[in-house]
């Protein structure tokens, strides 16, 4: 399973990156530009984890926000650490890239494409694009938390993709943890103010799709 930058961030800024570890067989896949290898490669994962610190920086010393972003950029050390063989970075193909590329592109034949397929926004973001691009041509499950990138997978793989929830959901039926803890992660992730996921209500039922395909 390939995942995006917000699965990514929901299960890391909460401490839960050992169960996306095992939900992702062992080895959690991005895709170039998600994360890159080198720390001056473009990462939005490390944009992220600086955007939290001035979060926390800005909220000052002792306040209940800054202790909850501080927690979120623990969280996100602790995926950011794991070695090449827990966090692989994909590089994306010639063909993936001009998939990628006509994702995010802001030609106007580009855009009513993606229209047509159900986008509402302008255009994806380059994380997502190269996700799906990567995700589709290598034949692997897709996690996003962006409606748009989800629509167009769905379009694209004829397959729905993975929210947080639905990743939350299969942890539950493993048994790895219990529903009320789950739910409340979940919780969490939507309504605290420093993290605001979004995304449908909790509801304790996957997509259609296996993740056998992972």
């Amino acid at each position: 399973m390939l995942v995006d930058a917000s699965v990514a961030r929901s299960f890391a800024v909460v401490g839960w990156t050992r169960h996306l570890l095992q939900l992702s067989g062992g080895t959690i896949l991005v895709a170039d530009g998600v994360h890159g290898a080198d720390a001056d490669d473009p990462s939005e994962l490390r944009r992220i984890r600086r955007a939290l610190q001035r979060e926390a920086d800005d909220a000052g010393l002792g306040s209940g926000r800054a202790s909850r972003a501080l927690s979120a950029v623990r969280g996100l050390d602790e995926l950011l650490t794991l070695d090449s063989g827990e966090l692989t970075v994909l590089t994306l193909s010639d063909d993936e890239m001009e998939l990628a590329v006509r994702l995010q592109s802001r030609r106007p034949e580009d855009r009513a494409w993606r229209h047509a397929l159900g986008a509402k926004a302008r255009r994806l973001d380059a994380g997502e694009s190269a996700s799906i691009a990567i995700a589709l041509t290598r034949s692997r499950a897709f996690a996003s938390d962006d409606e748009d990138a989800l629509a167009l997978w769905q379009a694209l793989s004829g397959a729905p993709g993975w929210r947080t929830c639905d990743l939350l959901h299969q942890l539950v039926s493993k048994a790895v943890v219990p529903e009320h803890e789950a739910r409340e992660m979940y919780h969490l992730l939507q309504n605290d103010d420093v993290h605001n996921l979004g995304g449908p209500p909790w509801k304790l039922e996957g997509p259609t799709s296996s993740t056998e395909r992972a």
